[in-house]
């Protein structure tokens, strides 16, 4: 068994949001898991997903919006899910803290 401190570090051109990459120096090769803490009128640019992908939300609440740019409102117990290359935006309205799980292409 291991303890570790796993580090929130901002996202890089992005103000307010921090990531903690969950399984980074794990075995864990099938999916990328990220805890992401977005404050108050934060937002994620519209991006790409580079894999299949669930945004689950874990507090707070907020809006989501994929290719179609429908805000859809989102809080917790929530999730958005988004097909890979679906290009996709959220925002949050109170605190929110998100689980965003990421399935690898070459996952069965």
């Amino acid at each position: 068994m291991r303890i570790e401190q796993i580090p929130q570090v901002e996202l890089d051109g992005v103000s307010g949001i921090t990531m903690a990459p969950l399984n980074a120096g794990t075995s864990a090769e099938r999916v990328k898991i990220d805890l992401a803490v977005l404050q108050p009128g934060s937002s994620l640019p519209k991006h790409p997903a580079g894999r299949e992908q669930v945004f689950y939300v874990v507090s707070g609440s907020g809006r989501v919006a994929g290719d179609d740019d429908v805000e859809h409102p989102i809080s917790a117990g929530w999730a958005a899910v988004w097909d890979r290359g679906e290009r996709h935006t959220s925002w949050a309205d109170s605190m929110m803290t998100v689980l965003i799980i990421q399935r690898r292409p070459d996952a069965g």
